[in-house]
């Protein structure tokens, strides 16, 4: 089965295509492999390649090499179509997929890329389309949504631009009045952020939910309501390394006044105050007034490197 690379060469810093290319190539040989190598050339480009292999009808390995916004345009074509088996090259700004599994240097191994087995896994199928991360909405949202404005700024890299809407975030609203409901059942409250998690991490490695499986067929719904300014940077913390739930999955007995979790198949938001709510996926934002998420079960199959793939726990190895 021929490999296929797509690479993105404006992701990252870097004309990745100037060094991966090569790489992908020599690895390849010691393995008596003969990749294809295709450039993206414009946005949508990735999922126009991936929608064209997917049409093949046979099995494809398929590896998209760039950011997590690269990897999204591929599973736009991947989700249900279990031929196109997924992989993915960290060479972005932004690669918080892989950390669900391990570092960045886990991935940039081309040998065991070429190696690596495949699993299945659970898509997020929402508003936004499919994703395989988490879909959040609120202050972090806005947080994602407001930094290509900053990154447009000379001088303005990634994590200047990331300070910088942090900073003016901060300086806005908290909170949205929202109906919620998961699984048909409906509640309305006040929520400054609200996190449906399929996987583990999102915005350069914060934790939401640190016990998500892609694999059981359920979203973890973390909420967080409205807090003041000073008590925001305390729970950020926290909410940083996971450690706002109990390893039971219970949310810790001095937060419970401020966060709630729970497990569902679906959410659905709908804004109540009629402000404009920043919802993202997987770093794909915008602005909306409704949101729907749904768990896809076992509509993806990913490719994890060997090492990789036998010791971490977010999908099973199969």
């Amino acid at each position: 089965m021929q490999p296929v690379f797509l690479i993105n060469p404006a992701a990252g810093k870097k004309n990745a295509a100037t060094w991966l290319a090569p790489a992908i190539r020599q690895a390849a040989a010691e393995l008596g492999a003969e990749p294809v190598i295709e450039l993206t050339q414009r946005p949508g480009h990735a999922r126009a390649l991936a929608q064209r292999y997917a049409g093949l009808g046979q099995p494809v390995r398929l590896y998209a090499c760039g950011g997590d916004g690269t990897l999204n345009e591929v599973l736009q074509a991947a989700a249900g179509c279990p031929q196109l088996m997924v992989g993915c090259v960290p060479c972005g700004s932004g690669n918080d997929y892989v950390r669900n599994f391990g570092t960045a240097q886990d991935f940039l191994d081309l040998r065991a890329q070429l190696l690596a087995q495949p699993v299945t896994a659970d898509a997020l199928d929402t508003s936004f389309g499919y994703g395989v991360g988490i879909c959040a909405a609120g202050l972090d949202a806005l947080v994602a949504y407001q930094i290509p404005r900053f990154r447009r700024l000379p001088g303005c890299g990634g994590a200047t631009a990331y300070t910088l809407s942090i900073l003016q975030a901060m300086g806005t609203r908290f909170g949205h009045r929202v109906r919620l409901t998961l699984d048909g059942r409906a509640r309305t409250g006040d929520y400054m952020m609200m996190a449906v998690c399929n996987g583990r991490l999102y915005g350069g490695g914060y934790r939401p939910a640190p016990l998500a499986r892609m694999d059981d067929g359920l979203l973890d719904v973390v909420l967080v309501r409205p807090l003041s300014r000073l008590q925001v940077a305390g729970l950020l913390a926290r909410y940083r390394k996971g450690e706002h739930l109990t390893p039971q999955g219970r949310v810790q007995p001095d937060l419970t006044h401020l966060v709630e979790f729970a497990r569902a198949r679906s959410v659905r938001i709908e804004v109540l105050d009629g402000r404009p709510l920043a919802a993202t996926v997987d770093g794909e934002c915008g602005l909306v007034t409704e949101l729907e998420a749904r768990v896809a079960p076992r509509s993806l199959t990913l490719l994890l490197p060997p090492a990789v793939r036998l010791r971490q726990d977010a999908v099973t190895a199969r």
